[in-house]
């Protein structure tokens, strides 16, 4: 069995959900509001997760869910800090360069080597079989279950990956798995390093409030901030 992949680093606390507005306010940097203008009358995305990498292996990670009541207004659910790859952010993202795609990306699916926290997202449980597949190959940029399909895979075991695998979601960046332009991209728990090699990084408590939360159609929009 294959399940497409994704990814993601570390951050702080949730707090609590604020009135609603139209567009985060970011008004030295990235136009932020052309994402949330995008997608405010798309009845498919009811959340975006914006990721504002802000230097070094750092971003603000802000969630975002419509107010259908309020004309479709946005109502900030999550602020954290968290991390991005190593080298930073990129928009030509390479197999092993250790940076963080920058771009607008769907929600795929989630996993994790705890239960599942209920969340609407399928979820896969990582168990001693489960492989994050980073070479060149049918199975490249997906996870796979090697207990279930004949690879004798050498990319990431995810479950010795705790706690940063402890709870995650995929996202569909390069979603036609082509070598090598980089792989296993997800939105995951933090680690003991202040940086991630190429995901999105957030505290697990956040983590698991993200996935409990997160709906099929969520958008996880990444940039300079």
């Amino acid at each position: 069995m294959a399940l497409s992949l994704a990814a993601v680093v570390s951050v702080c606390s949730a707090c609590a959900p604020q009135p609603a507005t139209d567009a985060p306010a970011s008004p030295n940097a990235t136009n932020w509001n052309e994402y949330m203008t995008k997608y405010r009358n798309d009845d498919s995305v009811d959340q975006i997760i914006l990721v504002q990498y802000t230097g070094g292996c750092n971003a603000d990670v802000l969630m975002y869910e419509k107010d259908r009541s309020q004309k479709n207004a946005w109502t900030l659910t999550v602020r954290t800090d968290g991390f991005v790859g190593l080298n930073g952010v990129t928009e030509e993202k390479k197999e092993g360069d250790s940076k963080t795609p920058i771009g607008d990306f769907g929600v795929v699916d989630a996993f994790g080597i705890k239960p599942d926290p209920g969340t609407e997202l399928n979820y896969t449980d990582v168990t001693d079989t489960i492989y994050g597949c980073d070479e060149e190959g049918e199975y490249y940029n997906q996870i796979i279950d090697t207990a279930r399909v004949k690879h004798d895979c050498k990319g990431e075991h995810m479950i010795e990956y705790s706690p940063q695998y402890n709870y995650g979601m995929t996202i569909d960046y390069n979603k036609e798995n082509k070598y090598p332009n980089g792989s296993a991209i997800f939105f995951h728990t933090k680690g003991a390093k202040s940086y991630t090699g190429g995901c999105i990084a957030v505290d697990e408590d956040v983590m698991v409030k993200i996935l409990q939360t997160v709906k099929p159609g969520a958008r996880v929009c990444i940039n300079v901030k």
